[in-house]
C-alpha cells in the first residue's frame, strides 16, 4: 500500500501528528509527493517517505 491516512502512518511510524504537520509546514515534506489532502483528510505516500528518510540517512553518513 501506497498511502495511508495520517492515524495509520502514525501508528505504522512512531511518529506524532505533529512532526508530520512541523516537516509540511517546513517544507520538508511537499504535499503531491509526501503527503496529500483529499476530502479533508491528510494521506501520507510511505514510499515516498521511505526515500526521503533513506536520504537523510546518507547524507548524514557523509558528513
Amino acid at each position: 500500500m501506497k498511502w495511508v491516512k495520517l492515524p495509520k502512518y502514525c501508528e505504522l511510524s512512531g511518529d506524532t501528528a505533529n512532526a508530520v504537520h512541523a516537516r509540511r509546514k517546513k517544507g520538508l515534506w511537499l504535499d503531491g509527493v509526501h503527503c496529500q489532502v483529499r476530502n479533508h483528510t491528510l494521506w501520507i505516500n510511505i514510499e515516498a517517505v521511505e526515500k526521503w528518510v533513506e536520504n537523510g540517512l546518507l547524507s548524514s553518513r557523509k558528513a
